[in-house]
């Protein structure tokens, strides 16, 4: 790159008073180095005398995946439920929810929809087989599978929870 930037350490806070937080573990996209501006990692210790290296790049780990060497543009992968503001380069405009979760919610709380609980005999060849992303056809209707209830082995009886109208475009793909 041609230009050289400051090093971006990530902090997560917990209060007003900036104290740290604990954390769980994170995925990031690895990107690459990065040039930035010289900085020194020391070795050793407080009993020990160590070796100062200079740093001219650091690794670039973020949220947004993008081209090695480069920054992210609104058409870069994310791994945030919602977006947050990029420590460099533009936000991406997808993200976990627009991806997997937008279309189902739409779906859910849409007034149109229904959620149809029935009674169901399945075989047991077929429940082993079902998903529950499964378009059902009941009644001469189609539904999204949302949940199945008290199966019962034996018989093959259970309840079903079965979700409609169905998403635009659910049965192009069957």
């Amino acid at each position: 790159m041609s230009q050289i930037i400051p090093i971006y350490i990530p902090t997560f806070i917990s209060d007003q008073n900036y104290n740290p937080t604990r954390v769980l573990p994170h995925l990031y996209f690895y990107n690459g180095l990065i040039d930035c501006q010289p900085y020194y990692i020391e070795s050793g210790s407080l009993t020990a005398a160590g070796v100062s290296k200079e740093q001219t790049n650091f690794p670039y780990f973020d949220n947004y995946n993008v081209v090695s060497g480069s920054f992210p543009t609104t058409n870069s992968e994310s791994l945030l439920f919602n977006n947050e503001n990029a420590s460099y380069g533009e936000i991406p405009i997808d993200n976990l929810y627009t991806q997997y979760w937008e279309t189902y919610i739409e779906l859910l709380y849409n007034p149109k929809t229904r959620l149809l609980t029935c009674e169901a005999i399945i075989p047991l060849a077929d429940y082993f087989k079902i998903e529950l992303n499964d378009i059902i056809n009941f009644r001469g209707n189609y539904y999204h599978l949302r949940a199945i209830n008290d199966y019962s082995l034996k018989t093959g009886e259970c309840n079903l929870q079965l979700l409609g109208p169905i998403i635009k475009d659910s049965l192009d793909n069957l």
